[in-house]
């Protein structure tokens, strides 16, 4: 980081890891890219990708523990981490819902990926 530059905004999110919980996470990707500048289309995008990303870390249904959200605000764009601890004492990635969220978020981010477990994703999207 440059001198004199302050270090990027973080903002923590965390949620039981079950599907109703979902919603709060767009809400807050929303209201956070709204803040930061990005057009609709960019928002409607982050929303897209956040949403796939939580429904990827909930698996395996009805295993119980938490998805935090890490928004990370960058002078380029956002950056989200989303980390769940349900089932973490196995890797337990889907590899259907893991094509489904690749389909769907390759075209939503500008980089994202997917740890080998499917406990963490890491999404970016700069402003345009």
């Amino acid at each position: 980081m440059p001198h004199g530059e302050a270090p990027p905004e973080q903002i923590r999110l965390a949620l039981p890891a079950e599907p109703e919980y979902g919603r709060l996470a767009r809400i807050t990707t929303s209201s956070l890219a709204l803040r930061l500048g990005f057009t609709f289309p960019e928002i409607d995008d982050l929303r897209l990708a956040v949403d796939e990303t939580v429904i990827l870390l909930l698996r395996p249904e009805g295993v119980s523990g938490e998805i935090t959200l890490t928004f990370t605000i960058e002078s380029s764009g956002l950056v989200i981490d989303a980390m769940s601890t349900a089932g973490a004492d196995q890797p337990w990635i889907d590899q259907g819902a893991l094509g489904r969220f690749e389909a769907i978020v390759g075209d939503t981010v500008d980089a994202y990926e997917v740890d080998e477990s499917g406990h963490h994703v890491h999404l970016v999207k700069r402003h345009h």
